[in-house]
C-alpha cells in the first residue's frame, strides 16, 4: 500500500489534477468563447438593407454587446473555477505524503486527548 502511495500514487494524483484542469476548459469551452467573444448572441443578426441600415446596425451592435457580456461572465466563471482547481490541487499535493502518517497519528492523538 505505501509503495503505491509514494510512487504510482503521485502519478495518479498529478494526472487527475491535470485532467481536472482540462475538464474545466472543456466544460466552459474556453477556446470557443475566446474565438467568438464579440460575435452576435446566438448568431442573431438583422439582414442589412439600405433602407433599414441604422436600425439593423443598432440591432447587430446590441446583439454583439449581449454576446460579449454573457461570454465575459462565462470566462470569469471558468477563471474562478480554474483557480479553485489549482488551489485544491496544490493542497492535495501537500497533504498527499502526510495522509499515511495520519492513519497512525490520529488514533494515537484521539486516545491521548480523551484521557484513556
Amino acid at each position: 500500500m505505501l509503495g503505491w502511495w509514494y510512487s504510482a500514487g503521485w502519478q495518479w494524483l498529478i494526472s487527475r489534477f491535470i485532467g481536472n484542469l482540462r475538464a474545466v476548459g472543456e466544460i466552459f469551452s474556453v477556446g470557443i468563447l475566446l474565438k467568438t467573444w464579440f460575435a452576435p448572441w446566438k448568431q442573431i443578426q438583422s439582414p442589412s438593407s439600405f433602407q433599414n441600415f441604422l436600425r439593423n446596425a443598432v440591432d447587430n451592435l446590441i446583439s454583439r454587446f449581449i454576446g460579449a457580456t454573457v461570454r465575459t461572465g462565462m470566462l470569469f466563471a471558468a477563471f474562478f473555477l480554474t483557480v479553485i482547481t489549482i488551489v485544491l490541487g496544490i493542497i492535495a499535493v501537500v497533504v498527499w505524503p502526510i495522509v499515511p502518517l495520519l492513519v497512525v497519528a490520529l488514533p494515537f492523538l484521539a486516545v491521548t486527548k480523551a484521557g484513556l
